[in-house]
This record gives structure tokens, C-alpha cells and sequence, in this order.
């Protein structure tokens, strides 16, 4: 009698996986239709289609698992953001971007771009840059004393987590971005001296005054050091050439040159 019980059982188990199959394989109702992809650019939408997962194009509720793979593989081979919403029963939008660089970098003989989040991939002229950024450029020397390991290796294509810490040029750019001589700046070399950091930026303004700036912020501490700045520049003559040098403790030195 248990035998028979269990032979009805496996062959109950058969039809309903064998009309499972059936489904999958000749009707169109778990079709992937309902699928918007919206693009801030047509590389972006050609791009996805090249790598979408095609078992969810005939099947949709694989895309629930593949839309995770999908992003994350985008997101690793290029400066994008991919976000995929369930609008539906069997409907989808996935959004796709260009990540924009908060910072550039010039660092290994190659100039690198690093997004808010600290995510890092080599620089392009299509790359969209913060206005923050501009067209101010970081110097890291390969042996400025900044990386904890000097040797780490990099990618040499695609994205992946900055290895330069970036909380040190957020806070420094929070620091002095809102002074106007920040504006004027063209690049900032980041390197270490004497076992603290040492900014050396290079300032050009619309007076044609140009300034070699060294700062060392911990030097200064519970000092508005940007607004003392803010006054040595002003008392430089037009049409200069000068050194600020901001890396002793309690003053300011200007050199003209």
C-alpha cells in the first residue's frame, strides 16, 4: 500500500514539474516584457544589453537574483550607477548612470578619478566632474608617505575602492573650499613631511598672481587658517610670483620671488 502511495506521489511530483517545463519552454507568460531600462546615455544602454542575463529574458523571476549580478558587474567594468525597482507583477526599471568624479588624481605616471563613495577608475574626457572639482588636480608622489603600502596594486581597467584615503582630502576640502583663494587653485600636491601631511598648492588668480601655497593643517589647530590666508594673499602685490608658507606653528611666511 506504501508503495503505491509513494508511486502517486513521484508521479503527482512529475506532472507538476513537467508542466513547469512546459511553461517555461512554450508559453510566453513569464516572458521578461515589462522591462524598462532608462540610460543617462545610449553607451550605457547598449552596454547592459551586451551583458544582460538572458535566462531572464524568457523566464522573469530570475531577474530577481540576476538584476543584483547585473549591477554589480556593471558597476566593477565601468564609473556607473545601476539601480533596479520592481514596478509590478513581472515589471522592472533598471536606471543606469555615469558616476561622477568627485576628485582627480594624479598618481602612478596616470591621472584617476574618485567618486564620493570612494570608488576609483582611470580618468576619461567624457567623465563627468563635480563642479567642486573642476579642473583642480591631486598630486599623490609614489613615495609622498601617504599609502600605508607603497607596492599595493591596482586594476588596470575598470572600477574599484580608492586605495588613497579619501577622508583626509574630504576634510581638507571641507576645510577650505569656501575660501575664494581655494578657487584659484590648479593642483595640490599631497605628500607627508616630518611624519604630517604637507599640501602644496598652486594658485593662480585673476590678477595674475601666482602663489606657491605649503600648508600643514595640524600645525594650525582651533586657527581659521583659510581666512588668515584669505589676508596674506591680499597683501601681495599684482602681476607676483610668491610663497605662502603656512608650516610653522602661530604664523605665516610670504616670499616673493
Amino acid at each position: 500500500m506504501r508503495w503505491r502511495l509513494r508511486a502517486s506521489r513521484i508521479f503527482f511530483l512529475s506532472i507538476i514539474a513537467g508542466g513547469a517545463f512546459y511553461l517555461y519552454d512554450y508559453k510566453p507568460w513569464f516572458a521578461l516584457k515589462n522591462y524598462k531600462v532608462e540610460a543617462s546615455s545610449h553607451v550605457l544602454e547598449r552596454r547592459l544589453w551586451e551583458v544582460f542575463p538572458q535566462r531572464s529574458l524568457t523566464f522573469w523571476p530570475y531577474f530577481f537574483k540576476d538584476s543584483k549580478g547585473l549591477k554589480e558587474f556593471l558597476e566593477r567594468d565601468m564609473p556607473v550607477i545601476v539601480d533596479t525597482q520592481t514596478t509590478g507583477f513581472g515589471k522592472f526599471t533598471t536606471k543606469i548612470e555615469w558616476l561622477r568624479a568627485w576628485v582627480k588624481v594624479a598618481w602612478r605616471d596616470k591621472i584617476w578619478c574618485i567618486s564620493r563613495d570612494g570608488r576609483m577608475w582611470l580618468y576619461d574626457p567624457n567623465n563627468k566632474v563635480d563642479e567642486a572639482a573642476g579642473q583642480l588636480i591631486w598630486r599623490i608622489p609614489t613615495a609622498g608617505g601617504i599609502l600605508e603600502n607603497e607596492d599595493i596594486q591596482v586594476p588596470e581597467g575598470g572600477v574599484f575602492q580608492s586605495p588613497i584615503p579619501t577622508d583626509v582630502m574630504s576634510s581638507f576640502i571641507d576645510e577650505f573650499a569656501d575660501f575664494k583663494w581655494f578657487e584659484y587653485a590648479k593642483e595640490i600636491t599631497w605628500e607627508s613631511r616630518a611624519g604630517m601631511y604637507l599640501f602644496i598648492l598652486k594658485l593662480e588668480d585673476n590678477n595674475k598672481r601666482r602663489f606657491d601655497l605649503y600648508l600643514q593643517p595640524e600645525k594650525y589647530a582651533n586657527q581659521n587658517l583659510g581666512a588668515t590666508i584669505e589676508g596674506v594673499l591680499s597683501n601681495a602685490a599684482n602681476g607676483g610670483r610668491y610663497t605662502i608658507d603656512a608650516t610653522y606653528e602661530g604664523k605665516i611666511v610670504l616670499r616673493g620671488l
